[in-house]
């Protein structure tokens, strides 16, 4: 006779566990397919495959987090991802070894009077305890290391803990009603930026990985089966698969963490300058009206990321999303051209009319300083390019970074030239700037390829940092030495 767990599968037929999912984006989320709800997410598509693999289908449910954990308990619920072990849970349920790791964060306010100072699990507390910090939370969430889980669970600071929804836990510390919160890295990074709190918040320095496993209840599902799963976690870690749905979900969020941040803002600034700065001194050297420049500084600061968002479906082009972008080509001409008047006016009035030789040498100067502005902007754009490849998931991602940096950092440009008909297109015709580009979106594409299973905001910041700096050097060293593309030549 079986009883117990066994009983519950002793049919063959018997392949469906029955589990559900809280709303934590990008892990699990419902979204709507063609009018169909569905669910989806990281942890929704590796449960699915590491179900297939086991022999398994897992049939979900909408529900809450708590919910879950108690149906574990109670036997209404056969298995549950994102669970993190711990003594109390292993009383009511078998773990699987982990499928997934991640990583826990403290979000403070932006410019925080009192910068903590804490290195380790141990300090936190010790700065929440000699504070009265005021500590958020996720609700239902249990923490693997022992003594931070000791320090949630003491009713001693229960008045101190606030157990909240993810982005109740965002508003909560814009309203000053917490001091910070703990949570997961991406979901509150998700959170962050679709409440457009990123100028608000930041994470501190600190970080805490720890494992995730899938949860399976005691009274409906036998040791047997776990151990189906366990293989099918440790194939699955074998291959791309977790690496590709890794950076299909969570490192777009991460990415646009990185360009939420003030520096990246200040470098797409930067850039949009620079390319709209070079329009305005051909427009300069080669005598257009105010709106000729007016046209030679916009597609080079915007022509390109508006081919690149129609080859990619984006649903608003970024020079719609925001009209900073424009107001700064508009600023620079108009400025431009005022300054520029005024410079003539006073150099007349003083020196007289430039000689040929002097003219001669200003269309030189002006002609370096729109290679320079250029290189700046080519670097500044070729991050772009990839991250917009990443996030708009064009795959292969190696093929479409390197494709849309091009696009992005020289599209604009090769139109530019187009519209003034220059006979001799220098982004065509023997100028190194597509291709490094391409060579430099390819490092980005493949580095972001990588950084998929590691997951690190840190070594993004610095792989962004690097593409760039590495862009611009590389450019600047080829105008150095006047190095050439190859050529067809007869």
């Amino acid at each position: 006779m079986v009883l117990g767990a066994d009983a519950a599968f002793a049919q063959e037929h018997r392949r469906t566990l029955t589990g559900g999912w809280d709303n934590f984006p990008p892990f699990s989320y419902l979204e709507n397919s063609r009018g169909i709800p569905r669910w989806n997410g990281l942890d929704v598509e590796l449960l699915h495959e590491i179900a297939v693999r086991a022999g398994y289908v897992v049939a979900a449910q909408e529900t809450t987090w708590s919910q879950l954990v108690d149906g574990i308990n109670n036997g209404s619920f056969d298995i549950a991802a994102q669970a993190t072990r711990t003594p109390a849970r292993e009383e009511f349920a078998h773990f699987s070894i982990p499928y997934r790791s991640e990583t826990m964060v403290l979000v403070l306010p932006k410019q925080h009077n009192v910068r903590l100072d804490i290195s380790d699990i141990p300090k936190l507390i010790q700065v929440f305890r000699d504070t009265g910090f005021r500590l958020g939370v996720v609700t239902g969430t249990a923490f693997p290391d022992p003594q931070m889980r000791n320090f949630i669970g003491n009713p001693g600071y229960h008045g101190a803990i606030f157990h909240r929804s993810p982005s109740g836990l965002v508003t909560s510390l814009l309203d000053g009603d917490i001091d910070g919160y703990l949570t997961n890295q991406v979901l509150g990074a998700h959170f962050i930026e679709t409440m457009g709190a990123a100028d608000r918040l930041e994470e501190h320095p600190l970080k805490v990985n720890s494992e995730l496993h899938l949860m399976f209840s005691k009274k409906t599902v036998p040791i047997e089966v776990v151990e189906k799963f366990n293989a099918a976690i440790a194939s699955l870690k074998s291959d791309a698969t977790y690496s590709r749905l890794n950076a299909k979900y969570t490192l777009p969020v991460l990415v646009k963490l990185s360009l939420d941040s003030n520096w990246f803002k200040l470098m797409d600034l930067v850039g949009t300058i620079a390319f709209a700065i070079s329009g305005l001194l051909l427009a300069i050297r080669y005598n257009y009206d105010v709106f000729g420049a007016l046209v030679l500084a916009a597609l080079p600061a915007v022509g390109g990321g508006v081919v690149r968002d129609l080859i990619t479906n984006r649903e608003e082009l970024s020079v719609l999303a925001s009209p900073i972008y424009i107001q700064i080509v508009v600023s620079l001409v108009v400025g431009g051209y005022l300054v520029l008047r005024l410079a003539a006016l006073v150099r007349r009035s003083t020196f007289g009319a430039l000689a040929a030789d002097q003219v001669e040498r200003r269309r030189m100067h002006i002609g370096y300083m729109v290679q320079v502005c250029d290189a700046i902007g080519l670097a500044a754009f070729t991050v772009t390019g990839v991250v917009v490849a990443l996030v708009t998931q064009s795959h292969p991602l190696w093929i479409w970074g390197p494709v849309l940096a091009a696009i992005t950092a020289a599209g604009g440009g090769i139109l530019r030239d187009v519209v003034r008909s220059d006979p001799d297109i220098p982004l065509l015709k023997g100028e190194l700037y597509p291709e490094i580009a391409v060579l430099w979106g390819l490092l980005l594409s493949l580095f972001f390829m990588w950084e998929a299973r590691l997951l690190n905001s840190h070594d993004i910041h610095i792989g962004i940092v690097v593409t760039f700096v590495g862009a611009l050097a590389t450019r600047l060293l080829t105008m150095h030495l006047g190095l050439k593309s190859p050529r067809f030549s007869t």
